[in-house]
C-alpha cells in the first residue's frame, strides 16, 4: 500500500510532460507497469460523500449456520440487508427459531438478536448456498491512517481452493462512494441491483494473503500453470481485455469481470 501510495503521490507531483514520457516508455517496455498505473491513476480520482444508515425495505432472515472462530456451528437465521452490506459484512445478526417465529408474527425481538462481530467467526452459510468466510480486508482508496489499516470482514466466496476469489460490497452509510445510486431517484430493488453488479473483486492465493483485483499479478496469481496462463495471454477468458480497461470506478468492478476471472481461478484450481 506504502509503494503504491508513494508512486502516486510522486507522479502527482510531476510536470505533465514528463508522465507523459514516463507512460510511453512504460508502454514499450513494460505493459504490466502500464497497467498498474492506469489503475494507480483511477484510484487517485476518489469522490466520497457522507451518508446516514440506508432505510431499508429488503432486510430479512434467512436460514443458515454460522461458525466460530474454534469451529462450534450454530444454526438460525441470519439478518442480510442489501440495502447495507456493510451491516452482514462486519457482523452476524442471528436468532433461533422460536425468535424467527415471533418475529414473522411482528414481535419486537432486539434482545433476542444475537451479535457475532467477524473476529468472533471463521464463516456462515445461507440454505440458499451462499458462503462468507473472515476475509483481511484493506481500503485502497483510503485517505486517513486509520482506515488504511487491515480489517477482518465477512465476505461472500465466489470460488474456492487453491486460489479464493471474495466479493466485497460497497457500505452505504458513513463516508461512502459518490458513486452510489441517489436514493431519492432510485426506489430499493434498483438500489440492490446496483449493489449486486457493482463491488471490489479479492483474491487470495493459498499461504499468502488477500489482495484486491485492482492491483493483481496475474503471473505470480497463475504463473505455475502454464496452460491456464497462456488461456490468458489468448484472452481465452475475456478477463484481459475487462482487466486491461480497469475498474468500472475506483476499484470497484462488474459481474462480467468477475465471471470472466471466476473461469479463469476454476481452471487453475482444477
Amino acid at each position: 500500500m506504502c509503494k503504491i501510495f508513494c508512486m502516486s503521490r510522486l507522479l502527482r507531483r510531476a510536470k505533465p510532460i514528463l508522465i507523459k514520457i514516463k507512460i510511453m516508455k512504460t508502454v514499450k517496455i513494460y505493459p504490466a507497469i502500464t497497467l498498474m498505473l492506469t489503475v494507480l491513476f483511477s484510484l487517485t480520482s476518489n469522490n466520497a460523500k457522507a451518508q446516514l444508515k440506508t432505510p431499508s425495505s429488503v432486510g430479512k432472515y434467512e436460514k443458515g449456520t454460522i461458525t466460530l472462530k474454534k469451529g462450534k456451528e450454530i444454526e438460525g437465521y441470519i439478518y442480510m440487508d442489501m440495502m447495507n452490506p456493510q451491516e452482514f459484512q462486519k457482523r452476524v445478526n442471528l436468532i433461533d427459531e422460536k425468535t424467527h417465529n415471533a418475529f414473522l408474527k411482528g414481535k419486537k425481538i432486539k434482545k433476542e438478536i444475537e451479535v457475532y462481530k467477524a473476529n468472533d467467526l471463521q464463516s456462515f452459510t445461507l440454505e440458499n448456498g451462499q458462503k462468507f468466510k473472515k476475509c483481511k480486508y484493506v481500503n485502497l482508496l483510503a485517505t486517513r491512517k486509520q482506515d488504511m489499516l487491515p480489517k477482518n470482514l465477512m465476505l461472500e466466496v465466489v470460488a474456492e481452493g487453491k486460489v479464493t476469489i471474495y466479493k466485497k460490497h460497497h457500505h452505504t452509510q458513513g463516508i461512502v462512494s459518490s458513486h452510489l445510486p441517489d436514493r431519492t431517484e432510485v426506489n430499493d430493488a434498483e438500489y440492490v441491483k446496483w449493489q449486486e453488479n457493482n463491488f471490489e473483486i479479492l483474491y487470495q492465493k493459498e499461504g499468502q494473503g488477500s489482495k484486491n483485483m485492482s492491483i493483481i499479478n496475474i503471473k505470480a496469481l497463475v504463473g505455475d500453470n502454464e496452460a491456464v496462463l497462456a488461456n490468458y495471454v489468448k484472452d481465452y477468458y475475456g478477463f484481459q481485455t475487462l482487466f486491461t480497461k480497469g475498474p468500472v470506478f475506483e476499484s470497484s468492478f462488474q459481474l462480467d469481470a468477475l465471471e470472466a476471472f471466476t473461469k479463469l481461478v476454476d481452471d487453475y484450481n482444477n
